[in-house]
């Protein structure tokens, strides 16, 4: 079966391709779990790098900048400039991504007994053979189809999945799930 569209993927379609991009190795470690904002653990870092910079510099006026502080200082202005520097790398991958998946026109989704693919406009195709289908994720706005060599992933706008599972269902293909 092939499903073929001319639709161009939503934003949150596309937020949520770059998520799974970036959490893919955390999704297989703990596919139960939801799917969390890519950018939170740079602001997070950011947060706590700040955070340990104004409290080591406090205490680096109360012990007269002895070494022990100045070492904490340095060490939280560490951990601030790598939360401002992935958050700066992941803002730019994003708009990259963005810029990239805006302007696929078509993509084509085809299933059958054997394998599901997913071919895009740019002529990137991907496939992967049901028996290596190590799960199959629902999120918000798409389904994440992974494969067990962890290389390959199929990431499906959620509106075509009523027919993909329809005929997994018609054709016994038993794969784990989740949501």
């Amino acid at each position: 079966m092939i499903i073929e569209t001319t639709e161009k993927f939503t934003k949150e379609e596309i937020d949520e391709v770059f998520a799974v991009t970036l959490k893919r190795s955390q999704i297989y470690k703990a596919p139960e779990k939801p799917l969390k904002d890519p950018f939170k653990d740079a602001i997070g870092n950011i947060i706590w790098g700040g955070c340990a910079l104004v409290i080591t510099f406090v205490l680096g006026l109360i012990l007269k900048f002895s070494p022990v502080s100045v070492i904490a200082m340095t060490l939280s202005g560490v951990l601030l400039l790598v939360g401002i520097l992935m958050l700066v790398t992941e803002k730019k991958a994003y708009k990259e991504s963005y810029a990239l998946f805006s302007k696929q026109d078509h993509s084509k989704v085809e299933f059958n007994e054997e394998k599901i693919g997913v071919e895009m406009s740019n002529g990137t195709t991907v496939n992967i053979k049901w028996n290596e289908v190590e799960f199959i994720k629902v999120f918000k706005a798409t389904v994440g189809v992974f494969s067990s060599d962890k290389a390959r992933a199929l990431i499906i706008p959620l509106k075509y999945w009523d027919e993909i599972a329809k005929f997994m269902q018609d054709n016994r293909i038993i794969v784990k799930f989740y949501r």
